[in-house]
């Protein structure tokens, strides 16, 4: 008689049906519990393979005390994605998928008792942290408890901690150092919001220094401006920024996705990019390109990062990290259209 072919795929009750036992013993046959005999182990794993049976893998690590998920905690109260952000989770959960590990992306603010919880109560394994300040409870508080965790960014004291990041500092004086070839002085920073700053929040810090040791190194007095990194709030400081210093010949952005408000600024305002005013990004690959002129950035690649950091997190969860790994990407200039040399410097 041939047999009836259908697209169910079979289940832990199947295989417990044709091995004439129950669905807990199959059960402790696939975490590997040590109370079955031999023969009925022997056995079930032969109807298993015969069968095509593949055991769910949440279902084994829930029963094993483990979820097999990864978390991504990235706190945004008015969520307005981005593509630098999506990337992130794009890259973390393209990890995550190859390692056979489910991945959560958490947005909601949380307290001491909600991430502890997200532990205890088996949601995720282990988490990756981001939006990390210098000084930033959540570390201290995993650090403190042992939860298994990695960052993407850093903070003042990393001891034993993981992490990727880029070097920020770095960065915005290499910016600084390409505008000033050029021949730029009146160059103005458009950074982080005040919030950032207040908060301590990593990259608003360091981008500030790194700002201004360009400025002390090269004897420069320029305009900062803090921000809410929004096209938004972009476009209305850029306004500021050429009101209040007509004498502008470039721009620094601190993030790649308020580009598009800064350009539409700079148009209204009849600045040409780059022969009025070169404008330089903190950004992607993918942004720089997508606006018009292609701007001239440091590459920020947010997508690496995420996978990167996802691969430490499930390296450390399988017990395969003998030691904490620690990346600072050294920061790449990437010369585009949108910076050319001062030509036509206006007087203030």
């Amino acid at each position: 008689m041939e047999q009836d072919v259908s697209d169910h795929s079979p289940t832990i009750a199947d295989v417990a049906r044709a091995a004439g036992i129950s669905i807990s013993t199959v059960s402790r046959i696939l975490n590997n519990k040590p109370d079955v005999a031999e023969a009925t182990r022997q056995r079930v794993l032969q109807i298993i393979e015969e069968l095509g049976y593949t055991p769910d893998a949440r279902a084994q690590g829930l029963a094993a005390g483990k979820s097999r998920t990864i978390g991504m905690l990235y706190p945004i109260e008015n969520l307005d994605l981005t593509n630098l952000e999506l990337e992130f989770f794009v890259g973390a959960a393209t990890a995550a998928g190859e390692a056979d590990y489910f991945f959560n992306l958490i947005t909601r603010p949380v307290t001491q008792n909600r991430l502890l919880n997200l532990y205890r109560s088996a949601q995720i394994d282990g988490v990756i942290l981001m939006q990390i300040n210098v000084q930033d409870w959540r570390v201290d508080l995993l650090r403190e408890r042992g939860y298994p965790f990695v960052m993407i960014g850093h903070c003042a004291d990393n001891t034993g901690l993981s992490y990727i990041d880029l070097d920020f500092e770095s960065a915005i004086i290499k910016a600084m150092e390409h505008l000033i070839e050029l021949g730029h002085r009146e160059i103005a920073l458009i950074g982080h919001s005040p919030a950032a700053h207040e908060q301590g929040f990593g990259p608003a810090v360091r981008s500030l220094l790194g700002f201004r040791r360009a400025c002390e190194t090269y004897g420069l007095r320029v305009p900062y401006r803090k921000v809410n990194l929004s096209n938004q709030g972009a476009y209305r400081a850029t306004l500021e920024l050429l009101d209040a210093h007509p004498g502008l010949t470039a721009l620094v952005a601190v993030d790649g996705g308020t580009a598009m408000g800064t350009l539409r600024a700079l148009q209204q305002a009849g600045r040409r990019i780059p022969d009025d005013i070169s404008v330089l990004a903190m950004t992607t690959e993918k942004v720089a390109q997508l606006v018009t002129p292609p701007l001239t950035h440091i590459d920020f690649p947010t997508e690496t990062m995420g996978q990167w950091a996802a691969e430490m997190l499930i390296k450390m969860l399988r017990g395969e990290a003998s030691e904490p790994e620690q990346v600072m990407l050294e920061a790449r200039l990437v010369i585009r259209e949108s910076t050319g040399p001062v030509r036509h410097p206006r007087r203030t």
